[in-house]
């Protein structure tokens, strides 16, 4: 992972905000603002150790989250939305050295080979210092409009977690922005602090002044003890500064998402993480996503099916509701944890008693049972 950020980018960065930084951002965002970011490589470690591998989500006490198009979206300031997926190709190395090193024609492609070398550096980094050559063809997409970074930053973000949770040293994805996603998940504040403090501007660069009263954890140590002991009443759900009207739930063919990466096929699971988006989370169907996940060769197979299956993806209405969980769903989410016996496909209902009392519990304590939930419990409990 990036743990420092090269001095001469900032430098670069510096020059290319005098004359052309108008342009840059709006090819890039609030990206930009990662070069001012200070990275906590400790967190990211912690992290991994909650990742699943298979589910696609970072299992906690009793929650589950996960990055979300939305929010990284939302931190970035850029469009995805109706935007079609960018499929990265390699570019030959005349092309490649053609945007980067030509002299000749330097003040032409000068923005384009810092957009490069940003997105190499800080976005989808590589180890040792190396640039994705496929980056150029990206950066020559984004500048034509009608295409969107997003998924594919989301994209490697998992990809990496699920590659390092399972060895993998170097963590391929931005860090950055895996750390900014987290930090505001995990201090719980005042829906107002992020309305007046986050409604305007770069929603990085003003995420110092949203955390400005965390008290972060320092090591990874730390960081592991304090994300093992949260639970889903002590965590921030939403972020208020972040307004999207409707949220990507899932294709219309499957129930994840396939996004389009810089490396591979990457699945994405936001129907675990409802809360995320002001619903009441439920019961998930399981899906098999491993089998549509993979690494690009020579070749990206069914990368038109996929494309046509973004453009049909299914929305949900972005709620303003407390973060409210079924019954089913508390008792099914700690099936492991308390090893109980439900069903392997996820079926709403409890099987045996010790399972009615765990929602009897749920009923009295708190948790809040509306009308909706009310719908999906099976009849007497809570009688």
């Amino acid at each position: 992972m990036v743990v420092k950020v090269n001095p001469t980018l900032k430098i670069w960065w510096r020059d290319i905000e005098k004359n052309r930084g108008l342009e840059a951002n709006e090819l890039l965002g609030g990206l930009t603002a990662l070069i001012s970011v200070e990275p906590d490589r400790y967190l990211i470690k912690a992290l991994l150790k909650f990742w699943d591998t298979e589910r696609l989500v970072f299992k906690f006490k009793d929650f589950e989250l996960t990055p979300t198009i939305e929010e990284i979206g939302g931190f970035l300031g850029l469009p995805y939305k109706e935007q079609e997926m960018i499929v990265p190709h390699k570019p030959t190395p005349r092309s490649f050295l053609k945007i980067c090193l030509f002299f000749a024609k330097w003040e032409k492609y000068r923005l384009n080979a810092f957009i490069v070398r940003l997105l190499g550096s800080l976005v989808f980094p590589m180890e040792r210092g190396k640039i994705h050559t496929s980056l150029s063809y990206v950066v020559r997409m984004l500048a034509r409009g009608g295409k969107t970074i997003v998924p594919m930053i989301l994209a490697e973000i998992i990809r990496a977690l699920t590659k390092c949770t399972r060895g993998k040293r170097y963590f391929e994805g931005c860090n950055f922005l895996l750390q900014l996603w987290a930090v505001e998940h995990f201090y719980q504040r005042a829906n107002m602090v992020d309305i007046i403090r986050g409604s305007m501007g770069n929603k990085i660069s003003n995420h110092a002044s949203r955390m400005k009263y965390f008290v972060s954890p320092v090591g990874t140590e730390d960081w592991f003890v304090y994300l093992r002991e949260r639970s889903a009443t002590q965590i921030q759900w939403k972020y208020y500064w972040l307004k999207p009207r409707r949220a990507i739930i899932r294709g219309n063919e499957l129930y994840f998402i396939e996004l389009v990466g810089l490396n591979g096929v990457q699945p994405y699971a936001p129907l675990r993480v409802l809360r995320q988006f002001g619903q009441i989370q439920m019961i998930p169907l399981r899906s098999y996503m491993s089998h549509y996940g993979y690494d690009f060769g020579s070749e990206i197979p069914h990368v038109s099916t996929i494309l046509r299956r973004w453009e049909r993806v299914m929305t949900i209405d972005v709620q303003e509701h407390r973060p409210f969980c079924t019954p089913e769903y508390y008792v099914w989410l700690l099936e492991d944890a308390e090893h109980t016996d439900l069903s392997e496909e996820g079926i709403s209902g409890f099987g045996d008693e010790r399972e009615r009392r765990w929602a009897r519990n749920l009923l009295n304590n708190n948790y809040e049972i509306t009308p909706e939930m009310k719908q999906q419990i099976v009849p007497n409990i809570g009688d």
